[in-house]
């Protein structure tokens, strides 16, 4: 149940915060938060990752939905499963944040991303994101870690068992 809840969590959170940016803040404006290591700033991301296919929202509604769709299916596979919690956890973060920006494009046309990190890095502090991205970055992240793992620790089983 934990992991649902936490799904749900990231949809509402980021409903709000995205409702917020559109409705307080112009686009291009820019606020600065903790001494101006995060940097608010409305963008309307109309294709997938950075932008791309921006110009085939179509297709990118599509396989956003197919994508969701087995992610849902995963998740209410893995779900009852006993143990396996870095993975529900993952699973629930990706969840979470593909449902909030799926949701943005097919109610708004686009998807609200609103803020970045103010870097040394010139290519990291041009990118704009929202919570959604992250969830879904630092789920796939847990995700992988625990297939990993995962991996090492029934390999290394098997070979005491021998």
């Amino acid at each position: 149940m934990i992991f649902v809840l936490i799904a749900v969590l990231i949809v509402i959170v980021e409903y709000k915060i995205k409702n917020y940016m559109d409705t307080n803040l112009k686009l291009g404006d820019k606020k600065e938060l903790l001494g101006g290591k995060i940097i608010l700033n409305k963008y309307y991301n109309k294709g997938a990752f950075l932008n791309f296919m921006e110009n085939k929202k179509e297709i990118v509604k599509t396989i956003s939905c197919i994508f969701l769709g087995i992610l849902i299916l995963l998740f209410a596979i893995m779900l009852p499963k006993k143990g396996n919690k870095l993975i529900k956890l993952g699973l629930s973060l990706v969840l979470g944040g593909a449902i909030s920006n799926v949701s943005d494009r097919y109610l708004r046309g686009y998807v609200v991303d609103y803020f970045s990190i103010n870097c040394k890095c010139k290519k990291l502090k041009n990118i704009v994101f929202n919570l959604a991205d992250i969830a879904i970055f630092l789920g796939s992240f847990l995700i992988f870690l625990s297939s990993a793992f995962s991996g090492i620790i029934k390999s290394g089983t098997d070979k005491t068992a021998e």
